[in-house]
């Protein structure tokens, strides 16, 4: 049995099919765009060219998966991108209209608590904290024993930090310094301070991006865990942008080339509150978790 997931994400917008049969899981089909609809943000609300943009983009993928699944196996759902606008209504409304899905638009816990979900499909989560770093959100999950224990969504993000600090495609030594001001003052905000956590487990396109890089500058072996000192060292290599280290990055991940960098930083500043040593990419994340949890849950 096939289903298709759409997660309609502040700078992506991705399509999954999943294939599920005798109680295993395959993914049959993937496709992204970078849609960046958080560019398409002002004044916390989502204009209608952005919400066109994101309709425009969930029919494509939608008739892609129709070759696959039946209409009603399509699934979509929205996380930031829709959940932090403060035209989320009227935007729900319009891509009910134009695309014939009806999304569901994930609370800041909940988006945590499925991609922990789903980050335990690829990689072993025992104890540690999850990090998934997004467009316009970033979640955070202590676990226990396999267990979660606390949770946090945080309304800051790689491309929303971007927009909101950097005039150029690198940011400079104050543009630098005031991401990770805003990124410590939301840090601050959780009132986890007293947490120290060895692991991190990392979920979403831009911890995936931050592992290439650091395979590609420090040769390091893909699957293994990350030194979580090399997340230092890669920001120090990228802030020259006439640099031969920028050019190497840009080849390696053209479509995050604006936004990695305030990624790396909120990286940087999560790893330094809570002392982690070293870092675990999943190859799975949210949308797996959705899939495991809210569709085949649903069945």
């Amino acid at each position: 049995m096939n289903h298709a997931v759409i997660d309609l994400g502040s700078n992506t917008i991705h399509l999954l099919v999943f294939g599920f049969e005798d109680g295993r899981v395959t993914k049959v089909l993937s496709e992204k765009d970078v849609t960046g609809l958080a560019g398409y943000i002002k004044d916390g609300v989502l204009n209608i060219d952005g919400i066109m943009k994101a309709c425009e983009i969930v029919n494509i993928f939608r008739q892609h998966a129709l070759e696959i699944v039946a209409p009603s196996d399509i699934h979509l759902f929205a996380t930031a991108s829709l959940r932090n606008v403060k035209n989320s209504k009227e935007a729900v409304d319009i891509i009910m209209k134009e695309t014939s899905l009806v999304p569901d638009v994930l609370e800041g816990e909940e988006e945590g608590r499925l991609g922990f979900i789903g980050a335990k499909m690829s990689v072993e989560c025992d104890d540690g904290i999850l990090v998934d770093i997004g467009g316009a959100s970033t979640e955070l999950v202590v676990f226990k024993n396999g267990k979660i224990k606390k949770i946090a969504s945080m309304p800051i993000g790689s491309l929303l930090l971007y927009m909101r600090h950097v005039n150029d495609a690198v940011p400079n030594g104050d543009e630098r310094e005031d991401i990770e001001n805003d990124a410590d003052e939301h840090l601050s905000m959780i009132g986890w301070d007293d947490i120290r956590i060895k692991r991190m487990v990392g979920i979403g396109g831009t911890l995936r991006a931050v592992q290439k890089l650091i395979r590609v500058f420090f040769d390091v072996d893909e699957k293994g865990d990350i030194d979580a000192g090399l997340i230092k060292e890669l920001i120090k290599m990228l802030k020259d942008r006439d640099g031969d280290a920028y050019r190497k990055m840009c080849d390696t991940i053209p479509e995050r080339a604006k936004t990695i960098f305030p990624g790396l930083i909120i990286l940087k500043q999560v790893i330094r509150r809570f002392g982690c040593d070293t870092v675990t990419i999943s190859r799975s994340g949210l949308r797996d978790g959705y899939f495991w949890n809210r569709v085949l849950k649903n069945e």
